[in-house]
């Protein structure tokens, strides 16, 4: 769920919200930071994970600012227990930075290209031991841990080269 939605009525998004919650589905409050940013929500709305917008990981090598805001981010997300993922990886600084600040997810063209949803499907089966893929498939979002956040963007610039 992007920030937008509940600009436009939040009580009934925090009604849609306990009734989706309430069928095991996981949430993101999707592209933090950007546009309508509320540390409300946070606190009003039950998330299972939150997003940290792109627009915060340019030029993350070269700005202080930037960096203590996504240092900020996932510290406040961490306390909440709520799964940090953060979106627009690019490069490897900007993969190394989030690690060591433990974020706990990365998504973006480091890691891979945009995948097919079908192809996704035979990937997620695959690492669940089921039918086996092309070898082309990659997580474009996954929620792993520092090695294996290492492990997938190499696999992933392999692929492309």
């Amino acid at each position: 769920m992007t920030e937008g939605i509940f600009i436009q009525n939040s009580r009934n998004a925090l009604e849609s919200i306990g009734k989706i919650r309430n069928l095991g589905v996981s949430l993101a409050l999707d592209d933090f930071g950007s546009g309508y940013a509320s540390f409300g929500y946070l606190a009003d709305f039950d998330f299972n994970q939150l997003k940290i917008d792109r627009s915060f990981l340019s030029d993350l090598a070269s700005s202080t600012k930037k960096q203590n805001v996504v240092r900020g981010i996932i510290a406040l997300a961490n306390s909440l227990s709520l799964t940090v993922v953060a979106e627009g990886v690019e490069n490897e600084a900007q993969l190394d930075f989030l690690i060591h600040e433990h974020c706990q997810g990365a998504q973006g063209f480091f890691m891979s290209e945009p995948v097919e949803a079908r192809l996704m499907t035979n990937y997620l089966v695959a690492r669940q031991g089921g039918a086996k893929t092309d070898g082309k498939v990659r997580a474009e979002s996954l929620c792993l841990g520092p090695s294996m956040l290492r492990k997938v963007a190499k696999q992933g610039r392999k692929t492309a080269d």
